[in-house]
């Protein structure tokens, strides 16, 4: 699916703190989910807002600075994901959703799905039974006795700091670049 979007590429941190500052309207939450296929859970969360507070709020209505903000940056990283997947939202939103090995985190103890590289992932077609077993089985880092703990880029996204790391991701894979 084609798309055009508002956000130029490259754009101006300031540029954001002054769009940030002047209110981004709640009905760009909708337009922006749209994009993607983002559920309003998914918006909510990544705003860090209640499922309630967000459908609460008139579509005229500006959100607050700080979820106008973190608007700003997904309306970002879904512009240069794009960019990076050729203008297909179809690949993108997959990309959004599976988990990389590029944003594993170390937990202890419990069975977790494994993290996938990028490279692994090829086209983002469907699923096959390999890539489904590597999904289902823990990795142990030798170096730790901690297992490492894939998150899909949406799943980092409720932090600032995760859309940097979504962003250094998508920046890799433009590159050519394979963690």
């Amino acid at each position: 699916m084609q798309t055009s979007f508002s956000v130029p590429s490259g754009r101006l941190v300031t540029d954001l703190i002054r769009q940030a500052r002047q209110g981004v309207m709640r009905r760009r939450v909708d337009e922006v989910a749209r994009v993607v296929g983002l559920t309003d859970k998914e918006m909510a969360r990544i705003l860090n807002m209640s499922i309630r507070s967000l459908h609460s709020k008139a579509a005229h209505e500006p959100l607050a600075l700080a979820a106008g903000e973190r608007l700003l940056l997904l309306e970002q990283l879904i512009q240069h994901g794009l960019s990076v997947f050729n203008g297909r939202a179809d690949l993108l939103a997959r990309w959004l959703h599976t988990p990389l090995m590029e944003l594993a985190y170390r937990q202890g103890g419990d069975r977790i799905p494994e993290p996938v590289p990028v490279r692994s992932l090829g086209q983002f077609g469907e699923p096959d039974a390999a890539s489904e077993n590597l999904l289902r089985s823990p990795v142990t880092d030798a170096n730790t006795d901690s297992t490492l703990v894939p998150q899909s880029p949406i799943a980092v996204l409720d932090t600032v700091s995760g859309f940097s790391l979504a962003e250094d991701v998508l920046g890799r894979i433009e590159w050519g670049i394979v963690g």
